[in-house]
């Protein structure tokens, strides 16, 4: 009984094909927008892979501390925007942005700097300004901001 292959098998034997594949090639950046249309984010680089300039700021947010009432040039991605009115009624921001590092820092953003400098969606920024700390916490009270441009999606070129 355990040496007798079943009479389905005889009948229906299918002789078996071996397939290849082709070589999948693919690019770290067109990975990152794959990941940025499907998702929202890239995960398999940063946002500052993906910038077209190698510059990364003069600046970290652990540096700020010792930076207070100096000012600074940092690049940040930015994470969130809190809207806010002032006593005359104008339109103000605070910023909440990630360092290349991944570590967290404010921006506070006035209104003739907001006016001059308005955010342009997610994104990474270059941002100057000066350092200020309250509470405890640094901040940066911008006095310029750029949103900066990726390297172009290859496949779209």
């Amino acid at each position: 009984r355990g040496q007798q292959q079943p009479l389905q098998a005889a009948l229906f034997e299918v002789p078996r094909q071996e397939f290849s594949l082709p070589r999948f090639e693919s690019e770290p950046i067109e990975d990152a927008y794959d990941e940025l249309n499907l998702i929202g984010f890239p995960v398999s680089v940063s946002h500052f892979d993906m910038l077209r300039t190698d510059f990364r700021g003069g600046a970290r947010a652990s540096d700020l501390v010792p930076a207070v009432g100096f000012t600074v040039r940092m690049l940040g991605n930015l994470v969130t925007i809190k809207y806010v009115r002032t006593s005359r009624g104008e339109l103000m921001h605070f910023g909440c942005f990630l360092d290349v590092n991944g570590e967290v820092f404010d921006t506070v953003h006035f209104p003739d700097s907001l006016k001059q400098n308005p955010f342009r969606g997610y994104g990474v920024y270059l941002l100057q300004g000066v350092v200020t700390e309250e509470f405890g916490q640094p901040s940066v009270t911008i006095q310029r901001m750029a949103k900066l441009p990726l390297k172009p999606d290859p496949r779209e070129v």
